[in-house]
């Protein structure tokens, strides 16, 4: 599983809320007069930054204008947390010229939990598939038991299963990712 934007995202909102948090002790440290009681009285700006304003007439319509492109980046991004890559729904034929068969995906991932939870020892399975109908991949979680034969189980899902996917996806090959879990409760 890829995750870079999972990653970029944190470390971005780290280095974010770290020079925020710097920014606002500094501003607080200058109000309660730990830089001095005249830097805590004094005006933020200088003069000659209020002289500098007032002689470019730019400048405000410049800081709107940013502001505005911040906050679109910002809602941008936040829009871009809810997407999903999770597949709908998957086109069965190559060439849709004679026509498109169109699979659920839930359908498709209800019967391989179905199955591998039918395995003996195995307490639950979660499926998903994400990606596009020409490339899907698939993410399965399985919880076991400590009386589940691990390499039977592995064995069964890779030979079994996920085999019995590609076939019913008309797909030589599905990219997986399976993560086994062993749950506590009743050992051998």
């Amino acid at each position: 599983m890829d995750r870079r934007p999972a990653h970029l995202n944190r470390t971005g909102l780290v280095l974010l809320g770290l020079v925020l948090t710097l920014l606002g002790a500094a501003a607080l440290a200058r109000g309660l007069g730990l830089f001095g009681d005249d830097r805590a009285s004094a005006p933020l700006l200088s003069g000659q930054v209020h002289r500098y304003v007032d002689d470019h007439s730019w400048f405000w319509p410049a800081v709107t204008a940013a502001a505005i492109v911040l906050a679109l980046l910002g809602l941008a991004w936040l829009l871009a947390q809810g997407r999903s890559a999770k597949l709908a729904a998957l086109s069965l034929e190559p060439d849709g010229a004679g026509g498109t068969t169109r699979l659920p995906a839930k359908a498709v991932t209800e019967a391989l939990e179905s199955e591998i939870e039918d395995y003996p020892g195995v307490r639950s399975a979660r499926a998903r598939l994400l990606g596009t109908s020409r490339h899907p991949e698939l993410r399965l979680k399985v919880a076991y038991s400590g009386r589940a034969d691990l390499p039977d189980l592995r064995r069964r899902i890779a030979d079994e299963a996920l085999r019995r996917l590609c076939t019913a996806l008309e797909r030589d090959r599905v990219r997986a990712t399976v993560r086994l879990r062993l749950v506590p409760g009743d050992r051998l």
